[in-house]
């Protein structure tokens, strides 16, 4: 959720909002349908597709910022070059920082304006981000004011290379592997859509309500719930852990 830019929302709301869809969605399909077993595997179904959507707009919401961070350090780099503290640097990126990012520097700025010290600023500018970029940035200029700032620079320089690298190549890898997931997901579905077109007949539906059709029905919901993880764990690529999270 964090990743997603609903960092502002508490997780029971998530887990309500996912619990009524459920039952949403169950009514909705056995008023058409009238088939117990097939609307609990729809409901289901709408479930994944709403977490899944959360889980795209966060990987979406992940690459535009991280396209966005070597400009970040540069700008940082630039900036205690000439002379500026941590806290005034960061303060310059609510100005003249990437355009998407400014708001959020401008919300560190308010914490500082509030009489924030420097610690909490940088915690609350982790979680406004929920990237790990940030995470690691954020614990970089708290270590490194601790220290008196010895080593910033070239830190600074350190994490810019690094972060190129690791966009360079999640890339290169996920161009590859993006199309072959997202036609596997598709697959998961796609019986589910031949019975619902199925069940438009009478005899059908009438099978499907039987005891025998509803357990099949519910074994290839396990079946199904079982394969689109499997997906998930075997097509998409590893995201770093906000370990400074």
């Amino acid at each position: 959720m964090d990743g997603a830019g609903l960092s502002h929302r508490s997780l029971s709301s998530a887990i309500f909002t996912l619990f009524l869809i459920g039952v949403v969605v169950t009514a909705v399909t056995f008023e058409v349908i009238a088939i117990l077993s097939f609307s609990m595997g729809v409901a289901v179904g709408a479930a994944g597709l709403t977490l899944e959507a959360l889980n795209a707009r966060a990987r979406v919401r992940r690459a535009n910022l991280e396209a966005l961070w070597p400009e970040v350090l540069d700008s940082l780099v630039a900036s205690i070059s000439s002379g500026s503290s941590i806290t005034e640097a960061l303060l310059e990126l609510a100005e003249t920082g990437p355009a998407q990012l400014r708001f959020r520097f401008q919300s560190f700025r308010s914490d500082i304006d509030r009489g924030e010290d420097l610690d909490g600023s940088l915690e609350r500018l982790k979680v406004r981000f929920g990237d790990v970029h940030a995470d690691r940035l954020c614990e970089l200029l708290r270590l490194v004011n601790q220290a008196g700032g010895v080593g910033l620079l070239d830190s600074l320089r350190n994490q810019v290379l690094l972060v190129r690298q690791e966009l360079a190549f999640t890339g290169e890898i996920a161009s590859k592997l993006g199309w072959i997931t997202g036609t596997a997901k598709l697959a998961v579905g796609a019986p589910w859509l031949i019975v619902a077109m199925l069940s438009t007949r009478p005899e059908n539906a009438s099978a499907y309500a039987s005891v025998e059709g509803s357990w099949i029905l519910l074994i290839g919901l396990a079946v199904s719930i079982f394969a689109f993880r499997l997906v998930q764990m075997l097509g998409e690529l590893p995201v770093n852990p906000r370990v400074f999270a």
